[in-house]
């Protein structure tokens, strides 16, 4: 039995954590749409529905695709979501600045390259690292969202995707 100074404390609890914490990190092997061949995927889904993939692409770029769940129609095509990590800068751009890709169901962005074992990604540490990552999108008609990810449990599946023997530095 849960006395009411106990069932205030659940309740309180329950304030501080969001619902997108309660999503969990999974590994699976699986071709993404439009790629070229299977990957290993780190994949979480919040609660809205929208997913968050990370995979090694057979170049060694490391993919962040971010997609739409079924209940939203569609992204304003060639405006990429920004995303940001608890309160570190908000980004919208690949590495080396370059654009992301943009369908109107899904964004995708290149964290990092994998070069001799190693990838040097500070975007790509504070993932691993972080605790919540948070995108703001346009959707068709001009209206914006967001979607919020929990990175409890990141570090083990992106390290699962990318390689268990390479190593993750900021620069």
């Amino acid at each position: 039995m849960i006395s009411s100074n106990g069932t205030r404390l659940i309740a309180a609890t329950a304030l501080l954590f969001p619902l997108a914490a309660s999503a969990q990190w999974a590994v699976v092997n699986q071709r993404l749409e439009g790629a070229q061949a299977e990957a290993v995927i780190a994949r979480v889904r919040n609660v809205t529905g929208q997913t968050l993939e990370f995979y090694r692409d057979g170049v060694g770029a490391i993919r962040a695709r971010f997609t739409l769940g079924a209940g939203l129609t569609a992204l304003d095509q060639g405006h990429c979501p920004t995303m940001q990590v608890d309160r570190w800068a908000p980004m919208n751009r690949s590495v080396n600045d370059a654009a992301c890709l943009a369908t109107n169901k899904w964004s995708e962005y290149v964290v990092g390259y994998v070069v001799d074992q190693s990838v040097q990604s500070a975007r790509l540490l504070q993932i691993m690292n972080g605790n919540l990552l948070r995108f703001r999108f346009r959707l068709h008609g001009g209206d914006y969202r967001d979607a919020e990810f929990s990175l409890a449990g990141s570090k083990r599946s992106l390290s699962a995707a990318i390689g268990t023997n390479v190593a993750v530095t900021a620069r």
